[in-house]
C-alpha cells in the first residue's frame, strides 16, 4: 500500500517537524541528567549530553504517542531515557571500534582514553535505568531491563564472533536485532504501553520498530563501506577492520565473480582485514550493496503495513515519512 499524502512530502524531510517542541523538551530532560552527579563527573556527562544526534528513537516514541492518543509527560521522559541509553551504547561502541569522531566531535575515548569512556558509558546506562524506574509500572521496568540486557548481549556476541566463518545469515539478523533493533522496538513498544493500548496493538508496533531497526542497521553496514566520513559525521570503515560480518560482506562472499568471492572469503578465513579498494570498482561490490539495500527496503515496506492499523492523522503520516526517509538513505548507498 502507498501513503500518497506523504509521497508529496518526502523530499521536504518534515517527519520530525510535527514534534519539534516535544523533541526540544526531550533534549532539555537529557541535559538535566547531569544534575545528580558531583563535580568530578558532571563535566564529562555534560560533554556527552550536549551531543545532537538524529533523535530517531525519541522521534519514534513521540510520533507513536501522537498517533495513538497524544503525547504525555511520561512519553517525554521515556524518550529522553531511551536516547540516553542509546548514547551510552554509542560511547561503548566507539571504544570497541577505536572511533575518533562521532557527530563531528571527538569521542570520549579519543578525549580521555578507553578506561574513562567505558566508565562514563556505564554511568549513563545507570542513569537511564533510574529514569526508567521513575515511570512506575513494574512490567514496563522489567521490559526495559530485558531490552538493555539484549543490547549488551548483542554487543558481547558481536565481539566474540569476529571473522566467524560459521555465522549464518539468520544469526546475523538475530545479532543486529539485539544490538540495534531492540531500541527501535523498545521505542514503539514503550510508547504504546504508556498509552495503554491493547496487547495486539502494542505487539504490532513493537514489530514495526524491530523491522525499522534491522533496516537501519543494514543502512549503517552499507554506509560503512560506501559513505564518506565528512558526510556521515563519524569514523567509517571500522566494521571491516575489526572483522564484523555484515550483510554486504555475506553477499560478497556469495558473489558470482569468483575472484571477488574468493578474495573476501579468504580474508575472513585468514582473519585479515579486507582491502575494499580492491573490490569497490567491481560489479560484484555494487551488487552486494544493491542486494543489501533491497533487504532493508523490504523491511521498511513491511513496517509501513502496520500503520494501517492506526487512525489517519498527521502523526501516522509522519511515521510513514520516517520509513520513506530511511528508504532514501538506503538508496543513497548504492554505487
Amino acid at each position: 500500500m502507498a501513503f500518497s499524502f506523504f509521497n508529496k512530502l518526502r523530499n521536504k524531510k518534515q517527519h520530525l517537524k510535527l514534534i519539534k517542541q516535544e523533541l526540544d523538551k526531550v533534549r532539555d530532560v537529557i541535559a538535566r541528567q547531569v544534575e545528580p552527579f558531583g563535580p568530578h563527573v558532571r563535566p564529562y556527562m555534560e560533554h556527552v549530553c550536549r551531543g545532537r544526534g538524529k533523535m530517531i528513537r525519541p522521534g519514534l516514541v513521540l510520533l507513536t504517542a501522537a498517533a495513538t492518543g497524544g503525547i504525555t509527560e511520561k512519553h517525554i521522559t521515556y524518550a529522553a531515557m531511551l536516547e540516553l541509553l542509546h548514547m551510552a551504547s554509542l560511547v561503548h561502541d566507539d571504544v570497541l571500534d577505536k572511533a575518533d569522531t562521532r557527530r563531528d566531535i571527538a569521542t570520549p575515548n579519543a578525549l580521555w582514553g578507553n578506561e574513562l569512556a567505558v566508565l562514563l558509558g556505564d554511568t549513563m546506562l545507570a542513569q537511564a535505568m533510574v529514569m526508567g524506574a521513575e515511570l512506575g509500572d513494574s512490567r514496563f521496568i522489567r521490559r526495559m531491563a530485558l531490552a538493555t540486557r539484549e543490547l549488551c548481549e548483542g554487543e558481547v556476541e558481536q565481539s566474540t564472533r569476529l571473522w566467524d566463518m560459521d555465522m549464518t545469515r539468520a544469526e546475523y539478523y538475530e545479532l543486529i536485532r539485539k544490538k540495534t533493533a531492540v531500541l527501535f522496538a523498545l521505542a514503539m513498544f514503550g510508547s504504546a504501553m504508556l498509552q495503554g493500548l491493547d496487547e495486539e496493538m502494542v505487539e504490532q508496533l513493537e514489530r514495526m520498530g524491530t523491522l525499522l531497526g534491522i533496516s537501519y542497521q543494514i543502512y549503517d553496514d552499507c554506509l560503512d563501506l560506501t559513505g564518506s566520513e565528512d558526510a556521515a559525521g563519524k569514523t567509517l570503515g571500522t566494521d571491516a577492520a575489526k572483522g564484523k560480518l555484515t550483510l554486504p560482506v555475506f553477499f560478497l562472499m556469495e558473489a558470482s565473480n569468483e575472484d571477488v568471492a574468493g578474495y573476501v572469503h579468504g580474508c575472513v578465513a585468514a582473519r585479515q582485514e579486507i582491502d575494499f579498494s580492491r573490490v569497490r570498482h567491481t560489479e560484484a561490490f555494487a551488487e552486494a550493496i544493491r542486494l543489501s539495500v533491497a533487504e532493508g527496503l523490504s523491511r521498511n515496506a513491511e513496517a509501513r503495513e502496520v500503520l494501517w492499523m492506526l487512525p489517519e492523522s498527521e502523526a501516522r503520516s509522519a511515521l510513514a515519512e520516517m520509513t520513506y526517509r530511511l528508504d532514501e538513505m538506503l538508496e543513497d548507498c548504492c554505487p
